[in-house]
């Protein structure tokens, strides 16, 4: 992993990505204990973004010209699959905007606060995020403030509601 990040770390070193953070599975496990993923999530931001017909074109030919694979939806970086995503909607956005520097085998990386992990896992609400929050909710020293801002302002709050009401206790 240590490798891989290295090369992500190259990619926005060298203006192909301007930031990155890392989301889905690996950013849970910052936070929670482990569960199954096989892959490495990057929220990305490129330059000229959503308006290129091939946005992460750059990040394709770079996979290429430095013989890294491409299978289906991920490129194997080191041997790590790597699916990079553009931030999809304002709330992913945001969130990109809000990544925070750790490190992670030693190396420099950025990841997605606990709180907006929170906030995407309750818009997306598929069976796995339904499960890791209510494992972040029990688990995870988050700030609740923060994510009540969060999820208000992103329309998530009934969402939320009937989340505790199915979910908790």
């Amino acid at each position: 992993m240590k490798k891989t990040l290295q090369k992500i770390n190259g990619l926005m070193d060298s203006g192909i990505i301007e930031k990155y953070a890392i989301a889905g599975g690996i950013a849970h496990f910052y936070y929670i204990e482990p569960s199954v993923t096989y892959d490495l999530d990057l929220v990305v931001s490129v330059p000229g973004g959503k308006h290129e017909l091939s946005p992460l074109g750059g990040i394709y030919n770079w996979a290429r010209e430095n013989n890294y694979k491409a299978e289906e939806e991920h490129i194997i970086i080191e041997g790590i699959p790597v699916q990079f995503l553009l931030a999809y909607n304002e709330l992913v956005s945001e969130a990109l905007e809000h990544r925070v520097e750790i490190s992670l085998f030693e190396e420099k990386t950025f990841i997605l606060e606990a709180e907006y992990l929170m906030a995407i896992m309750l818009q997306t609400g598929r069976a796995s995020d339904r499960e890791r929050l209510v494992r972040f909710l029990t688990e995870v020293d988050y700030n609740n403030d923060k994510f009540m801002a969060i999820i208000s302002r992103f329309k998530l709050m009934d969402k939320y509601h009937k989340f505790r009401k199915k979910y908790e206790d």
